[in-house]
């Protein structure tokens, strides 16, 4: 059902670093996209020329890295990511999500309609600004004789005022105040140490190993897979891609462009759910 494949579409749906994506049909034709009409267009011209011999694909482009995947039965699978992105986690991430398409009937698709693939539009034109016609020339200044004015009165003369005698009383001298003295200062404790981690914590160091759940946690359908989905969201299930018995956390959280911590807190609750092995005692 096309719900089923929609689904099967919300890990890249959901994934922060996927800019968008579409799947395309043995017959050229583009389902369930979201890529922008430029990029569309790119992308079946380029499958177009290798029709037939497609397993897995990389293409540059101005929006970013393109990753085209073979599902089953000549339908690919087309990812976009950003351009700084590399190109090992991007194939990672698109892992999750042809595992689950490959398991369905993809032929449902046809009976959905297709969004006409909409050409770039051509800006309309700028219109030329009609020119403003020059302002009529000045009239000629009519020069005026000036005005001829009486001779000035001079001011009448006036006696000289004495200035009044000074009565202010003389400065008396304030007392000055007692001096004021600080306030003793309190002695300021220093702060406590930072809490010791828990002895069940896992470092950077650790190595983590598959257990008994492991494939079941990577089903979103399943009970703890669900819980898995709901607790962490979709990155999740890229953490325990990465779990091969090799790569420590650090290793895990610089692939996926995450931050260590949050590698952690899924490591730990996968070890409580027997998702993943108990770390070996020292």
């Amino acid at each position: 059902m096309v719900e089923d494949v929609q689904r099967a579409l919300d890990n890249l749906r959901f994934d922060r670093m996927v800019k968008a994506f579409c799947i395309i049909s043995p017959d050229n034709i583009v389902y369930q996209s979201t890529l922008d009409p430029d990029t569309e267009v790119m992308v079946t011209q380029t499958v177009s020329l290798y029709k037939g011999q497609i397993s897995q694909l990389t293409v540059n482009t101005e929006a970013g890295l393109v990753v085209i995947s073979k599902i089953a039965e000549n339908w690919l699978l087309a990812v976009l990511f950003p351009p700084n992105l590399s190109l090992g986690i991007a194939v990672v991430k698109t892992k999750a999500t042809l595992l689950a398409l490959r398991e369905l009937d993809l032929n449902i698709l046809k009976t959905m309609p297709v969004k006409p693939v909409e050409p770039t539009p051509t800006p309309a034109p700028t219109p030329t600004p009609t020119p403003t016609p020059p302002p009529p020339p000045p009239e000629p200044e009519v020069e005026t004789p000036p005005e001829t004015s009486p001779p000035p009165t001079p001011p009448p003369s006036v006696e000289p005022i004495p200035p009044p005698e000074s009565t202010e009383a003389p400065p008396v001298e304030e007392a000055m105040p007692p001096p004021i003295e600080p306030p003793p200062v309190e002695a300021v404790e220093p702060p406590p140490p930072p809490p010791t981690p828990s002895e069940g914590r896992i470092d950077l160091t650790f190595v983590p190993q598959g257990g008994d759940a492991l494939l079941a946690a990577l089903d979103k359908g399943s009970p703890v897979g669900g819980t898995l989905f709901e607790k962490f969201g979709p990155y999740a299930r890229d953490v325990l891609f990465l779990v091969d018995g090799k790569r420590d956390v650090k290793t895990i959280a610089f692939l996926l462009g995450l931050p260590e911590y949050a590698i952690v807190e899924v490591l730990e609750f996968a070890i409580s759910n027997n998702i993943l092995a108990e770390p070996a005692a020292a």
